[in-house]
Protein backbone atom coordinates (compact mmCIF):
# COMPACT_ATOMS: atom_id res chain seq x y z
CA UNK A 1 0.00 0.00 0.00
CA UNK A 2 0.83 3.64 -0.71
CA UNK A 3 2.72 5.50 2.36
CA UNK A 4 0.51 7.74 4.68
CA UNK A 5 0.30 8.66 8.20
CA UNK A 6 0.97 5.95 10.91
CA UNK A 7 0.59 6.24 15.02
CA UNK A 8 2.72 4.13 16.97
CA UNK A 9 2.03 3.90 20.48
CA UNK A 10 5.14 2.91 22.57
CA UNK A 11 8.24 4.45 22.32
CA UNK A 12 10.76 1.27 23.61
CA UNK A 13 12.70 -0.55 21.20
CA UNK A 14 9.93 -2.19 19.62
CA UNK A 15 7.92 1.05 19.16
CA UNK A 16 10.91 3.00 17.60
CA UNK A 17 12.45 0.31 15.38
CA UNK A 18 8.23 -0.02 14.18
CA UNK A 19 8.61 3.38 13.28
CA UNK A 20 11.90 3.78 11.69
CA UNK A 21 11.13 1.08 9.51
CA UNK A 22 8.04 3.10 8.28
CA UNK A 23 9.59 6.04 8.01
CA UNK A 24 12.24 5.12 5.54
CA UNK A 25 8.96 4.08 3.53
CA UNK A 26 7.68 7.37 3.60
CA UNK A 27 4.95 7.04 6.02
CA UNK A 28 4.65 10.05 8.58
CA UNK A 29 4.82 9.07 11.86
CA UNK A 30 3.43 9.97 15.43
CA UNK A 31 5.36 7.88 18.29
CA UNK A 32 3.17 8.03 21.56
CA UNK A 33 4.33 7.20 25.12
CA UNK A 34 3.45 7.95 28.70
CA UNK A 35 6.76 8.51 29.65
CA UNK A 36 8.29 11.69 28.94
CA UNK A 37 11.31 10.67 27.21
CA UNK A 38 11.85 7.49 24.89
CA UNK A 39 13.58 3.84 26.72
CA UNK A 40 11.78 4.69 29.81
CA UNK A 41 10.53 1.20 30.35
CA UNK A 42 12.65 -2.01 29.91
CA UNK A 43 14.71 -0.15 27.07
CA UNK A 44 16.29 1.55 29.64
CA UNK A 45 18.57 -1.22 30.48
CA UNK A 46 21.61 0.67 30.86
CA UNK A 47 23.60 -1.58 28.36
CA UNK A 48 22.86 -5.25 27.14
CA UNK A 49 23.83 -7.89 25.80
CA UNK A 50 22.84 -9.22 21.79
CA UNK A 51 23.98 -12.77 20.98
CA UNK A 52 22.23 -15.58 19.59
CA UNK A 53 20.68 -18.76 20.63
CA UNK A 54 21.81 -22.38 20.62
CA UNK A 55 20.20 -25.66 20.78
CA UNK A 56 20.84 -29.05 20.31
CA UNK A 57 18.06 -29.28 17.54
CA UNK A 58 18.56 -25.61 16.48
CA UNK A 59 14.67 -24.90 17.17
CA UNK A 60 12.72 -22.17 16.37
CA UNK A 61 13.86 -19.40 18.88
CA UNK A 62 17.73 -19.85 17.52
CA UNK A 63 16.69 -19.61 14.15
CA UNK A 64 14.98 -16.12 14.99
CA UNK A 65 17.24 -15.36 17.13
CA UNK A 66 20.22 -15.54 14.12
CA UNK A 67 18.05 -13.39 12.23
CA UNK A 68 17.47 -10.65 14.90
CA UNK A 69 21.15 -10.52 15.35
CA UNK A 70 21.79 -9.76 11.67
CA UNK A 71 19.55 -7.17 11.42
CA UNK A 72 20.35 -5.71 14.83
CA UNK A 73 24.37 -5.62 14.16
CA UNK A 74 23.68 -3.93 10.91
CA UNK A 75 21.44 -1.29 12.33
CA UNK A 76 24.00 -0.63 14.85
CA UNK A 77 26.61 -0.13 12.74
CA UNK A 78 24.94 2.20 10.67
CA UNK A 79 23.92 4.30 13.20
CA UNK A 80 25.37 3.85 16.56
CA UNK A 81 29.00 5.14 17.68
CA UNK A 82 31.31 2.05 18.40
CA UNK A 83 32.93 2.03 21.79
CA UNK A 84 30.01 4.24 23.10
CA UNK A 85 27.18 3.17 22.11
CA UNK A 86 27.83 -0.19 21.32
CA UNK A 87 30.93 -2.91 20.49
CA UNK A 88 30.81 -5.79 18.32
CA UNK A 89 32.92 -7.79 20.73
CA UNK A 90 32.04 -11.15 20.13
CA UNK A 91 30.53 -13.27 23.27
CA UNK A 92 32.01 -16.52 24.91
CA UNK A 93 28.84 -18.68 25.89
CA UNK A 94 29.70 -20.73 28.94
CA UNK A 95 28.70 -23.89 29.11
CA UNK A 96 28.47 -27.27 31.45
CA UNK A 97 30.31 -30.32 30.56
CA UNK A 98 26.95 -32.63 30.68
CA UNK A 99 24.92 -29.84 28.46
CA UNK A 100 24.72 -31.15 24.67
CA UNK A 101 26.54 -29.58 21.89
CA UNK A 102 24.59 -27.10 19.97
CA UNK A 103 23.17 -28.64 16.20
CA UNK A 104 25.74 -27.99 13.39
CA UNK A 105 24.65 -24.74 11.11
CA UNK A 106 26.64 -25.67 7.64
CA UNK A 107 28.59 -23.09 5.49
CA UNK A 108 29.01 -20.37 7.50
CA UNK A 109 29.29 -21.89 11.43
CA UNK A 110 31.94 -20.47 12.16
CA UNK A 111 30.60 -16.91 12.30
CA UNK A 112 27.79 -18.02 14.77
CA UNK A 113 29.70 -20.50 16.75
CA UNK A 114 32.63 -22.33 17.56
CA UNK A 115 34.52 -24.22 20.25
CA UNK A 116 36.03 -21.91 21.96
CA UNK A 117 40.24 -22.68 22.65
CA UNK A 118 40.48 -21.11 25.96
CA UNK A 119 37.63 -22.87 27.73
CA UNK A 120 37.38 -26.83 26.27
CA UNK A 121 33.24 -27.17 26.13
CA UNK A 122 31.98 -23.52 25.77
CA UNK A 123 31.14 -21.65 22.35
CA UNK A 124 32.41 -18.53 20.82
CA UNK A 125 30.01 -15.94 19.36
CA UNK A 126 31.66 -13.95 16.58
CA UNK A 127 28.20 -12.08 16.03
CA UNK A 128 27.66 -10.72 19.25
CA UNK A 129 27.79 -7.37 20.96
CA UNK A 130 27.35 -4.83 23.88
CA UNK A 131 24.25 -2.27 22.83
CA UNK A 132 23.10 0.57 24.95
CA UNK A 133 19.24 0.19 24.19
CA UNK A 134 18.53 3.74 24.89
CA UNK A 135 20.85 4.76 22.25
CA UNK A 136 19.43 2.42 19.61
CA UNK A 137 15.97 3.73 20.67
CA UNK A 138 17.19 7.43 19.87
CA UNK A 139 19.06 6.81 16.93
CA UNK A 140 15.82 5.05 15.22
CA UNK A 141 13.57 7.99 16.79
CA UNK A 142 16.01 10.39 14.58
CA UNK A 143 14.78 9.27 11.41
CA UNK A 144 13.00 11.76 9.01
CA UNK A 145 9.58 11.89 9.44
CA UNK A 146 9.03 10.33 13.16
CA UNK A 147 7.62 12.88 15.67
CA UNK A 148 7.68 11.80 19.09
CA UNK A 149 5.12 13.21 21.53
CA UNK A 150 5.69 12.24 25.12
CA UNK A 151 3.69 12.21 28.15
CA UNK A 152 0.32 11.13 26.04
CA UNK A 153 -1.30 8.21 27.91
CA UNK A 154 -3.40 6.77 25.55
CA UNK A 155 -6.38 4.25 26.81
CA UNK A 156 -7.94 3.45 24.10
CA UNK A 157 -8.18 2.53 19.92
CA UNK A 158 -10.59 3.49 17.59
CA UNK A 159 -11.36 3.40 14.12
CA UNK A 160 -13.85 5.84 12.50
CA UNK A 161 -14.55 4.78 8.70
CA UNK A 162 -10.90 4.34 7.47
CA UNK A 163 -9.08 6.14 9.92
CA UNK A 164 -7.78 4.91 13.42
CA UNK A 165 -7.71 7.04 16.90
CA UNK A 166 -6.06 7.02 19.66
CA UNK A 167 -8.26 8.38 22.72
CA UNK A 168 -7.59 9.76 26.30
CA UNK A 169 -9.68 8.27 29.11
CA UNK A 170 -12.06 10.95 28.63
CA UNK A 171 -12.91 9.87 24.70
CA UNK A 172 -10.95 12.72 23.18
CA UNK A 173 -8.97 11.95 20.19
CA UNK A 174 -5.51 12.21 20.81
CA UNK A 175 -4.32 11.93 17.82
CA UNK A 176 -5.01 9.97 14.18
CA UNK A 177 -3.68 7.88 11.18
CA UNK A 178 -4.27 5.34 8.28
CA UNK A 179 -3.18 2.78 10.50
CA UNK A 180 -1.82 2.25 14.41
CA UNK A 181 1.27 0.17 15.58
CA UNK A 182 0.59 -1.19 19.06
CA UNK A 183 3.86 -1.73 20.45
CA UNK A 184 2.91 -0.39 24.24
CA UNK A 185 4.77 -3.75 25.73
CA UNK A 186 2.30 -4.92 28.83
CA UNK A 187 0.19 -2.30 28.12
CA UNK A 188 -0.43 -3.59 24.72
CA UNK A 189 -3.05 -6.23 25.94
CA UNK A 190 -5.35 -3.35 27.04
CA UNK A 191 -5.60 -1.43 24.12
CA UNK A 192 -6.36 -4.26 22.64
CA UNK A 193 -8.73 -5.45 24.30
CA UNK A 194 -7.00 -8.18 25.93
CA UNK A 195 -7.03 -10.55 22.48
CA UNK A 196 -3.40 -11.05 23.32
CA UNK A 197 -2.36 -12.78 26.15
CA UNK A 198 1.10 -10.72 27.59
CA UNK A 199 2.64 -11.95 30.63
CA UNK A 200 5.25 -9.70 33.14
CA UNK A 201 8.57 -10.85 33.28
CA UNK A 202 10.57 -9.16 35.81
CA UNK A 203 14.28 -8.75 35.54
CA UNK A 204 16.81 -7.27 38.09
CA UNK A 205 20.68 -6.63 36.36
CA UNK A 206 23.31 -6.04 39.19
CA UNK A 207 26.09 -3.18 38.06
CA UNK A 208 28.68 -0.70 39.50
CA UNK A 209 31.12 1.52 38.29
CA UNK A 210 34.60 0.06 38.33
CA UNK A 211 36.70 0.84 41.42
CA UNK A 212 39.70 2.68 39.58
CA UNK A 213 41.77 -0.85 39.11
CA UNK A 214 42.43 -2.19 35.77
CA UNK A 215 40.09 -2.85 33.42
CA UNK A 216 38.10 -6.50 33.55
CA UNK A 217 39.76 -8.47 31.15
CA UNK A 218 38.35 -10.27 28.14
CA UNK A 219 34.99 -10.26 25.95
CA UNK A 220 31.57 -10.51 27.47
CA UNK A 221 30.24 -13.98 28.57
CA UNK A 222 26.44 -15.62 28.43
CA UNK A 223 25.52 -19.05 29.71
CA UNK A 224 23.35 -19.24 32.89
CA UNK A 225 23.01 -15.69 32.69
CA UNK A 226 25.16 -13.05 31.16
CA UNK A 227 28.75 -10.72 32.07
CA UNK A 228 29.53 -7.21 30.83
CA UNK A 229 32.75 -6.47 31.88
CA UNK A 230 33.57 -3.17 30.57
CA UNK A 231 30.73 -0.66 29.31
CA UNK A 232 31.46 3.45 28.77
CA UNK A 233 28.08 5.04 30.68
CA UNK A 234 27.89 8.59 31.01
CA UNK A 235 29.01 8.38 35.19
CA UNK A 236 32.52 6.24 33.69
CA UNK A 237 33.55 2.77 32.88
CA UNK A 238 31.29 -0.15 33.96
CA UNK A 239 30.37 -3.34 35.10
CA UNK A 240 27.02 -5.69 34.41
CA UNK A 241 25.97 -9.10 35.56
CA UNK A 242 22.35 -10.76 35.69
CA UNK A 243 19.64 -11.18 34.83
CA UNK A 244 16.77 -12.87 37.27
CA UNK A 245 14.08 -13.86 35.14
CA UNK A 246 11.35 -13.74 37.48
CA UNK A 247 7.71 -15.06 35.76
CA UNK A 248 4.33 -13.42 36.68
CA UNK A 249 5.87 -10.49 38.90
CA UNK A 250 5.80 -6.69 38.10
CA UNK A 251 7.57 -5.24 41.30
CA UNK A 252 10.27 -2.35 40.40
CA UNK A 253 11.75 -3.01 44.07
CA UNK A 254 15.31 -4.26 43.92
CA UNK A 255 15.92 -7.07 45.90
CA UNK A 256 18.93 -8.12 47.70
CA UNK A 257 18.06 -11.89 46.86
CA UNK A 258 18.63 -11.23 43.49
CA UNK A 259 21.76 -9.80 43.70
CA UNK A 260 22.84 -12.59 45.54
CA UNK A 261 21.54 -14.83 42.53
CA UNK A 262 23.23 -12.63 40.21
CA UNK A 263 26.72 -13.13 42.26
CA UNK A 264 25.89 -17.08 42.06
CA UNK A 265 25.70 -16.82 37.85
CA UNK A 266 28.52 -14.24 37.70
CA UNK A 267 30.80 -17.39 39.90
CA UNK A 268 29.58 -20.14 37.32
CA UNK A 269 30.05 -17.35 34.18
CA UNK A 270 33.46 -16.11 35.39
CA UNK A 271 34.92 -17.01 38.33
CA UNK A 272 37.77 -14.72 38.52
CA UNK A 273 35.67 -11.42 37.88
CA UNK A 274 33.22 -12.62 40.74
CA UNK A 275 35.91 -13.33 43.15
CA UNK A 276 37.19 -9.58 42.18
CA UNK A 277 33.28 -7.96 42.60
CA UNK A 278 32.09 -10.33 45.37
CA UNK A 279 32.89 -7.20 47.90
CA UNK A 280 30.85 -5.02 46.45
CA UNK A 281 27.90 -7.14 46.20
CA UNK A 282 28.61 -8.18 49.96
CA UNK A 283 28.98 -4.63 51.09
CA UNK A 284 25.53 -3.30 49.32
CA UNK A 285 27.47 -1.33 46.87
CA UNK A 286 26.79 -3.27 44.14
CA UNK A 287 23.73 -1.28 42.24
CA UNK A 288 20.60 -3.00 41.30
CA UNK A 289 18.34 -2.09 37.60
CA UNK A 290 15.22 -3.34 37.54
CA UNK A 291 12.99 -3.99 34.36
CA UNK A 292 9.57 -5.83 33.78
CA UNK A 293 9.97 -7.03 30.29
CA UNK A 294 6.47 -8.45 28.36
CA UNK A 295 6.17 -11.84 26.65
CA UNK A 296 4.42 -14.44 25.20
CA UNK A 297 3.27 -17.66 25.91
CA UNK A 298 5.71 -19.72 24.13
CA UNK A 299 8.16 -16.96 24.22
CA UNK A 300 8.27 -15.69 21.00
CA UNK A 301 7.29 -12.00 19.62
CA UNK A 302 3.65 -11.43 18.75
CA UNK A 303 3.87 -9.18 15.41
CA UNK A 304 1.20 -8.76 12.58
CA UNK A 305 -2.04 -7.54 12.05
CA UNK A 306 -5.16 -8.03 13.78
CA UNK A 307 -7.47 -5.99 12.33
CA UNK A 308 -7.54 -3.90 9.03
CA UNK A 309 -5.03 -0.96 9.64
CA UNK A 310 -4.26 -2.01 13.16
CA UNK A 311 -0.89 -3.50 13.84
CA UNK A 312 1.02 -4.95 16.78
CA UNK A 313 4.72 -5.41 17.34
CA UNK A 314 4.94 -6.02 21.17
CA UNK A 315 6.40 -9.38 23.45
CA UNK A 316 10.43 -9.31 22.78
CA UNK A 317 11.01 -10.54 26.46
CA UNK A 318 14.18 -10.49 27.25
CA UNK A 319 15.56 -10.19 23.89
CA UNK A 320 14.42 -6.92 23.03
CA UNK A 321 17.22 -6.13 20.97
CA UNK A 322 17.50 -9.25 18.96
CA UNK A 323 13.63 -9.36 18.29
CA UNK A 324 12.94 -5.20 17.72
CA UNK A 325 14.57 -4.71 14.50
CA UNK A 326 13.23 -8.21 12.88
CA UNK A 327 9.81 -8.07 13.78
CA UNK A 328 10.04 -4.14 12.42
CA UNK A 329 11.12 -5.46 9.14
CA UNK A 330 8.61 -8.34 8.90
CA UNK A 331 5.58 -5.69 10.20
CA UNK A 332 6.49 -3.62 7.06
CA UNK A 333 6.78 -6.02 4.44
CA UNK A 334 3.63 -7.56 5.02
CA UNK A 335 2.40 -4.00 4.89
CA UNK A 336 4.09 -3.20 1.59
CA UNK A 337 3.64 -6.72 0.19
CA UNK A 338 7.66 -6.72 -0.24
CA UNK A 339 9.84 -9.91 0.15
CA UNK A 340 10.33 -10.55 4.55
CA UNK A 341 13.67 -11.14 6.14
CA UNK A 342 12.91 -14.07 7.63
CA UNK A 343 11.40 -17.23 5.87
CA UNK A 344 7.78 -18.16 5.64
CA UNK A 345 8.06 -20.44 8.41
CA UNK A 346 9.71 -18.50 10.58
CA UNK A 347 7.71 -15.08 9.52
CA UNK A 348 4.39 -17.74 10.60
CA UNK A 349 6.16 -18.64 13.67
CA UNK A 350 5.64 -14.80 14.62
CA UNK A 351 2.68 -13.72 13.62
CA UNK A 352 0.16 -12.90 16.31
CA UNK A 353 -3.03 -13.92 15.12
CA UNK A 354 -1.44 -17.21 16.38
CA UNK A 355 -2.36 -16.72 19.98
CA UNK A 356 -4.93 -14.04 19.51
CA UNK A 357 -8.82 -14.27 20.49
CA UNK A 358 -11.44 -13.05 18.34
CA UNK A 359 -12.58 -8.91 18.79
Amino acid sequence: RDAGTALVNGGGLAGAASAAMLARRGWRVQVLDAASAPAAGASALPAGLLAPHTSPDDNLLSRLSRAGVRITLQEAGDRLVAGEDWAHTGVLERREPDVRAPATLGPGEEDWQRPADEEPGSLWHAAAAWIKPGALVRAWLSEPGIEWRGGIRVASLEQRDATWHVLAEDGTSLANGDIVVVAAALDSAALLDHRLALNPVRGQVSWNLHDGGPPMPGAPRNGHGHFLPDVPLSEGRAWLAGSTYGRGERSLEPREEDQRANLDRLQRLAPEAAGRLAPQFESGAARAWVGVRCASSDRRPLVGELAPGLWVSTAMGSRGLTFAGMCAQLLVGRLHGEPLPLPARLAAALDAQRTATRG
